[in-house]
């Protein structure tokens, strides 16, 4: 009897896999280097040291995404799940680094103890599955989506800081570049329709550049090769306070992941188990462990990259996994990525409110299953979750006076969405009964999901 591979397990042809890994890599890229940009400026490193540390955090990265969508043995969730660096890390490892008595090499030894103790932690926080039924999943992909969206606003301005930010060439680039995207999903063959979103993407960054948009500065200055070892800011320095620190922020994002693997499950159709989110969990933290290796950062899925598996359709795991290794290649080639990163924020702009437009499309299809009729308590926690997880994004200043230790969490939308959600469900609904690990979902019938 032949047994039927689940869209998530698909190995595609080799030419559809190096393009749609590409098109994941390039929408990818930016959010990529964010975070060690940030904390470079903000721990005043070197040129030399800011091209280390955002070549280490590419290079962890695109090992983190083989952790999570290839997976060996007891880690990964072997989902299409590209790995980023946690922002809600960034706090945490500024004021360690900031420390004198610790510096750089303090943080990197804080995220490796995190990382271990991580792993240990992934079996009893992968319990807390069954907490996670659809109205939860579904409000927290409502809310990834709604706070991605401002990312989008901005871009679709000029960027964050541009001198004529909302000038009309801005929009007509960015609403341009929607138009593509629409364009050839309407009338493009299948793998055409696939790479809709790259396609638009570097379309609308020619006619960017063309219009006098964007520069190519940080190109020239950028080297053309770079060497990636372990413990490039020498050897790691193990505090106890700070690795306290660490895995309190590592036990947040190992939450707020598993309210995302759940709802990663629920879109490409083969929902996860107690047993696949231990195992995604456990490779967050040996993740983390290598990232601290490499003087890098924690890691977390990006959705931004799940938005483009809803808009491509493809689902499969071993495309986000060639994005992975691509990653780990750009990273030693630095004029490649800031050749990425050049890309107006006009054309960014478009193809991303088509990406994050569409996750907040898939949480309300996820909503739609929830059962409002006969239990009017859901309608109460989507209610209250989605208000409280829209704080940060529409007043963020009105969580400035909380205390300090809060700070990296109450600014997460996600965060907030899975605790709210989760402890309003537990209220409200009762304790859910303890559910069966099943096998891994392999065939076709797994596309049968089930709403509560």
């Amino acid at each position: 009897m032949q047994t039927t591979v689940h869209p998530v397990d698909e190995i595609l042809p080799a030419r559809a896999m190096a393009s749609l890994g590409f098109q994941h890599m390039l929408v990818s890229y930016l959010g990529a280097i964010a975070v060690p940009m940030i904390v470079a400026g903000a721990l005043k490193m070197t040129p030399a040291q800011t091209t280390m540390l955002i070549s280490t955090a590419l290079f962890t990265s695109g090992i983190a995404t083989l952790l999570q969508t290839v997976g060996f043995w007891k880690f990964g969730v072997r989902l299409p799940l590209m790995q980023g660096v946690a922002f809600s890390s960034v706090g945490p490892v500024i004021a360690i680094g900031s420390d004198p008595s610790l510096g750089f090499n303090g943080v990197c030894g804080a995220i490796i103890g995190a990382g271990v103790i991580a792993m240990f932690l992934a079996p009893v926080i992968g319990k807390l599955k069954r907490f996670f039924p659809p109205v939860v999943s579904g409000c927290t992909i409502t809310a990834v989506g709604l706070s991605l969206l401002p990312v989008a606003f901005h871009w679709f301005g000029g960027g964050r800081g541009a001198p004529d930010f909302g000038a009309p060439v801005f929009f007509l680039v960015a609403f341009g570049v929607v138009a593509l995207i629409l364009l050839i999903n309407r009338h493009g063959g299948e793998l055409i329709r696939s790479l809709s979103v790259v396609i638009g993407l570097l379309v609308g960054g020619v006619v960017a550049w063309l219009l006098g948009m964007g520069s190519f500065d940080e190109v020239a200055r950028a080297p053309w090769f770079t060497m990636v070892t372990p413990f490039a800011f020498g050897m790691p320095t193990f505090n106890a306070g700070a690795i306290a620190t660490m895995v309190i922020v590592m036990v947040v994002q190992m939450v707020e992941s598993m309210g995302l693997f759940v709802a990663v499950g629920d879109i490409v159709k083969r929902p996860i188990t107690e047993r696949d989110a231990t195992r995604g969990l456990r490779a967050n933290g040996l993740a983390s462990a290598i990232g601290g290796m490499f003087a890098a950062f924690p890691y977390i899925a990006f959705m931004e990259n799940v938005g483009l598996v809803i808009v491509t359709g493809v689902r499969s795991r071993w495309v986000v996994a060639t994005c992975g290794v691509m990653l780990c290649a750009v990273a030693l080639v630095p004029k490649i990525g800031a050749l990425f990163a050049s890309i107006p924020g006009a054309a960014l702009g478009g193809a991303a409110m088509v990406m994050f437009g569409v996750v907040v499309a898939a949480g309300i299809k996820t909503l739609g299953q929830v059962e409002y009729e006969r239990n009017p308590n859901n309608l109460t926690i989507v209610a209250i979750t989605l208000g409280c997880a829209m704080m940060p994004v529409m007043l963020p200043s009105m969580l400035e006076k909380l205390p300090g230790f809060l700070q990296p969490f109450v600014h997460s939308s996600v965060i907030i969405a899975c605790v709210v959600s989760v402890l309003l469900n537990l209220i409200l609904n009762g304790v859910p009964a303890r559910e069966a690990d099943e096998p891994p979902a392999n065939v076709a019938n797994a596309d049968n999901v089930q709403g509560v």
